[in-house]
Order: C-alpha cells, then structure tokens, then sequence
C-alpha cells in the first residue's frame, strides 16, 4: 500500500504543471505608463495618469483563467497645462472628488490566432458608468519573470458623462479618446 501512495505521489508531482495556477504578476510601476490622447479645438492634447495599479494574473495557455482588473486614480491626471488638469479633475469632467478610481476588470480574454496579439473584454467603470470595453494588447518577454504588454482602447467620452454641460457636445473637444498603456509587470 505504502509503494502504491508513492506512485502516485511521484506522479502527481510530475503532473502538477497541468494543476498550476496561473501565474499572478507584480507591476513595476516606474517601468510602465498610462496615457490618454484627444482632439481639443482641432489640436492634439496629450495627458496621463501618474497613479494606477493592477492585478494581473496571465498565462498565454491558460486564457479561461487568466484576469486583469486595473484601477485609476482619476486625480492623478497630469497635462502639458495646468488648466487642463484642472478641468479634467473638476465636476464636469472626471469628477475627480465623487469619483476617485476608474476600473477596468476583465471578464474574458482571447489571443488572435500565431501571434503575440491579446484581446481582454471587460467593464470600465468610470464616473457612475460601468460599460463594456475590450482592451488589445500585444505581450512581449523581457526576460524569464518580466512580461511588456503594450496596447491601447479607444473610448467615447460622453458614453461615460465625461464632459458634461457645455462640453457634452464634441464641438470642441472630440468625443474618441484614445487612452494607451505601457505595462512592465514581473512574476510573483
């Protein structure tokens, strides 16, 4: 009996791979950016958020078990100018004091046949909307823990109520934002 439990010990030893949790992922926060990007008056306007987190948990072979949930801190939005900020903080726009986070939470992810390009369909909640997004991204190693996944979602300010009142119109800031992500995270 006692030879028949280590068989099958040593077995499933060898078979734990397949049992393996996905692997979770730690963000290195000062290798990696969030960055937004929208048309103000026919010109380009380029911003950023200073201060975001993830959890990530990913394996390319295990996608029905792979997340990603993001949150951002509104407030720290950073702009070429300090007006800028300061409207997108204010209640108009981001409302920054209501609102302090902006979530992204996957629900599904799918890989694009033979190549390095990723799907993730989730929700953003963002101001008191919570709608449906699907972030692409492209992953790349940097070396055996570190994984660069870089990428992009194009969002409609309004179908958050970013811009209300008399910047619900696109007008003069144009509704698509582009927002784009430069994520280094390495495994835990």
């Amino acid at each position: 009996m006692y030879r028949i439990l280590t068989i099958i010990a040593v077995a499933l030893l060898f078979m734990s791979p397949a049992f393996a949790a996905v692997p979770s992922y730690k963000l290195l926060k000062e290798k990696s950016s969030l960055k937004f990007y929208a048309i103000n008056n026919n010109a380009p306007v380029e911003g950023e958020f200073k201060d975001f987190s993830t959890e990530i948990e990913f394996s390319p072979e295990k996608l029905e078990e792979s997340k990603i949930k993001v949150e951002v801190t509104t407030a720290s939005v950073f702009a070429s100018y300090d007006e800028v900020v300061k409207n997108l903080i204010s209640a108009d726009w981001l409302a920054a004091e209501k609102f302090p986070k902006a979530v992204f939470v996957s629900k599904a992810m799918s890989r694009m046949p033979n190549s390095d390009n990723y799907y993730a369909d989730g929700t953003l909640q963002l101001r008191d909307k919570t709608l449906p997004v699907m972030l692409n991204f492209q992953l790349k190693p940097v070396d055996d823990k570190t994984m660069l996944a870089t990428g992009y979602v194009t969002l409609r300010r309004t179908d958050f109520g970013v811009g209300q009142g008399q910047w619900a119109k696109d007008d003069v800031v144009k509704n698509e934002v582009r927002v784009e992500f430069r994520v280094v995270a390495q495994q835990q």
